[in-house]
């Protein structure tokens, strides 16, 4: 059996941490031969100081929302990504709103934008730097994924450019609410088709299951033999899962004991 998890939110906290209970079930999964896949809207520039800080185990990554696989030795195993000329107008649209996050990743470049500054997003507690946002981003040749959300944790704005970057590529790119942050791929990836790609390129037929708390994860919750989200989040989302649970060890018990 295959388990795909959210990370954020799911399988760590607001605080970036991983329960004990939760790293042992971990490892208890895999000690029984079954296979732990992270399925995140995360870049692998992000993905990599979480994985080494926290020692998570895992089989396979899933990330940017569905459009960059790899196995356990980080080798790419699929990849599509954002075209550089409509990466960089939505780009030039999101810094227009003042206070309002903008973040791009190559896949080696890893930045983000507010007010003026760059940051470095690579590095945990994002440090300023001299470095100009917009030509850097002008100056690379595709992207692998865009986000952007407000500082406030309101969503107004975002949606304001949730709706252009709809109404002027939808032909192109795919654009997903994860709670308060807005994240852009490439047209045709989200977190189910990188789980339908991942399971044809392994060949596998075992169930799968899938547990995640936000929007961006129904479409894995849908595609899974069994689907699992938490009773704290939104009934939208409630609605696509085969069971909801309260502790996310709690469907490693299921995979391991049975339903």
């Amino acid at each position: 059996m295959l388990l795909f998890s959210d990370l954020d939110g799911t399988l760590i906290d607001e605080h970036q941490q991983l329960s004990d209970i939760n790293r042992i079930k971990l490892h208890q999964l895999q000690n029984n031969g079954h296979q732990i896949v992270i399925c995140t809207g995360r870049n692998i520039m992000e993905m990599m100081p979480t994985i080494e800080m926290l020692d998570l185990p895992f089989d396979y990554l899933v990330l940017n929302n569905g459009a960059h696989i790899l196995n356990k030795r980080l080798e790419t195993l699929y990849e599509k990504v954002i075209d550089k000329d409509i990466g960089i107008d939505i780009l030039n649209h999101t810094i227009t709103y003042q206070h309002m996050w903008s973040y791009f990743s190559n896949g080696k470049i890893n930045l983000a934008y507010k007010d003026g500054i760059t940051y470095d997003h690579a590095i945990i507690g994002q440090p300023p730097i001299e470095k100009n946002y917009q030509e850097i981003y002008q100056n690379v040749d595709h992207y692998q994924i865009i986000c952007f959300n407000q500082d406030n944790h309101q969503i107004d704005e975002s949606q304001i450019c949730y709706d252009y970057i709809v109404n002027h590529y939808s032909d192109y790119v795919e654009v997903y609410f994860n709670t308060y942050f807005v994240d852009v791929v490439p047209k045709g990836r989200s977190k189910g088709n990188g789980m339908k790609e991942l399971l044809r390129i392994i060949n596998n037929h075992d169930d799968v299951y899938a547990i995640g708390d936000s929007y961006n994860d129904v479409s894995m919750l849908q595609q899974a033999t069994y689907g699992y989200t938490f009773d704290n989040v939104n009934q939208d989302i409630q609605k696509h899962a085969y069971k909801v649970i309260h502790e996310f060890y709690e469907i490693i018990d299921d995979m391991l004991g049975g339903i």
